[in-house]
């Protein structure tokens, strides 16, 4: 009785659905965050995160600014969330891309949902290890940073700096793996897609920021609005955007009855590697910067070029975006295996011989629409410093404004939306979603937009 009621009540599953995700994902996660870390000087961490965007500002500090907007301001209040979700998207990244290069985990991936789980066991066991690394850097660093006679640690704390260390990893590392816990929760029970929901949430309680210092100022404001929506338009577009190569199966005639002959189309995604190469080109900028700001380096000028907010700067980060686009989906993008899936089931491209000539258009096509996602990500991505000195947007602001933050933002919502039309879809042709939910069948973080 309680699934019949459940199958005729989509709506009261989808309320209770978005209830659990409010209640973790909002109130538990953002409470977490302002829970700091024993024996950090919270406020001059964020007056040096806060002021990571300035024109003078270093390749570290800046990067310390992007993260503190993808962690909810987190770092800034020196929480125990103040990896957020990072490590287990790190781990993810790197089980993805040894999927495709060890032979072993990629036949691991092909037995379907047993060899999932076992896949997403391996990324946990990956979490743990990045987390504690990462929190054993966190720490090693604040127990060392010290800038005009200010510290980042209290009395107590540096009075015994190894019990610092080995306290700080203990905490980070746990409050990260909670983070974890919170996101397949809203996986399994919520409206699916965790972890892209958990960085969702973190980006949004930075929007009060992007419109700070405009409150009296009504053009700027107006503009400002204006920017905004060009923005989520072109983002809409380029997300939804899809380049549909038509498949036809081949026909047998056996007596009087024919068979085969369906039709359908594949769809190639004009952005198919998401936020994922401004991920890898983030770092690789930041090692670039630090290396043109040596003794050799700056008596040529690099270390001007290179600098945050130059054009330089700019042209390098895109550059490495555009690469990392075209090496991710050559990694994650499998022809020669997508090509032999259509011979098993008789599908061809037609006009297109079967084989080679099949990988060599479908391939062809590949290329010519993610050059164009990729420079559309590539803009986006270098539009905070544009945004920061055209419209006098404070660095926070610009951050969350251009580069990515809209752009997951904006993924997210469309992802919820099409699970929300799907879901009651299916309910009224069947019900046939009514045990299983938005996140049935589906591994925590699974379809996420990073």
């Amino acid at each position: 009785m309680a699934q019949q009621d459940l199958i005729e009540s989509p709506v009261k599953e989808l309320v209770r659905r978005f209830l659990i995700t409010f209640v973790l994902g909002v109130i538990v996660y953002r409470l977490g965050v302002f829970v700091p870390i024993p024996g950090v000087n919270a406020e001059a961490l964020k007056a040096i995160v806060t002021g990571g965007l300035g024109g003078d500002a270093d390749p570290l500090k800046a990067m310390l600014a992007y993260a503190n907007m993808f962690n909810g301001g987190a770092i800034a209040q020196a929480s125990i969330f103040g990896l957020g979700i990072t490590p287990y998207i790190s781990a993810s990244i790197i089980l993805q891309l040894m999927t495709f290069s060890i032979p072993a985990l990629k036949a691991l991936q092909k037995e379907g949902e047993t060899g999932r789980r076992k896949i997403n066991q391996y990324t946990r066991y990956a979490t743990l290890l990045i987390a504690l690394v990462q929190s054993a850097i966190a720490a090693i660093a604040l127990s060392r940073y010290s800038s005009g006679g200010n510290v980042l640690l209290t009395p107590e704390a540096l009075s015994n700096t190894p019990m610092f260390i080995a306290q700080s990893m203990l905490v980070i590392t746990t409050g990260s793996m909670l983070i974890l816990w919170i996101a397949d929760q809203i996986t399994r029970f919520g409206v699916g897609n965790g972890v892209s929901i958990v960085i969702m949430i973190s980006i949004m309680a930075y929007l009060p920021t992007a419109f700070a210092g405009h409150a009296t100022d009504l053009g700027p404001l107006l503009l400002l609005i204006a920017v905004c929506l060009i923005i989520i338009a072109c983002i809409i577009v380029v997300v939804q955007a899809v380049r549909r190569v038509n498949l036809e199966q081949q026909r047998r005639v056996q007596g009087n009855r024919v068979y085969g002959g369906a039709q359908t189309t594949l769809p190639l995604k004009l952005n198919q590697a998401n936020v994922i190469p401004v991920i890898f080109a983030q770092p690789v900028l930041v090692l670039l910067t630090m290396l043109a700001a040596n003794q050799f380096a700056a008596a040529v000028g690099l270390d001007q070029f290179m600098g945050y907010g130059n054009p330089g700067h700019r042209l390098i980060f895109a550059i490495l975006i555009v690469a990392f686009t075209y090496f991710y989906i050559s990694i994650t993008f499998d022809l020669n295996d997508l090509t032999s899936h259509f011979k098993q089931a008789g599908f061809f491209v037609r006009g297109i011989k079967p084989g080679k000539n099949t990988v060599d258009y479908i391939g062809s096509i590949m290329t010519r629409i993610t050059f164009v996602g990729a420079i559309f990500l590539a803009l986006i991505s270098i539009m905070p410093e544009t945004l920061a000195t055209t419209l006098g947007l404070q660095g926070q602001g610009a951050v969350l404004l251009g580069g990515t933050g809209l752009l997951i933002v904006v993924g997210v919502l469309l992802d919820v939306m099409q699970k929300v039309g799907s879901f009651m879809l299916a309910h009224k042709y069947g019900g046939v979603a009514g045990a299983g939910g938005l996140g049935a069948g589906k591994k925590p973080g699974s379809g996420k937009r990073f």
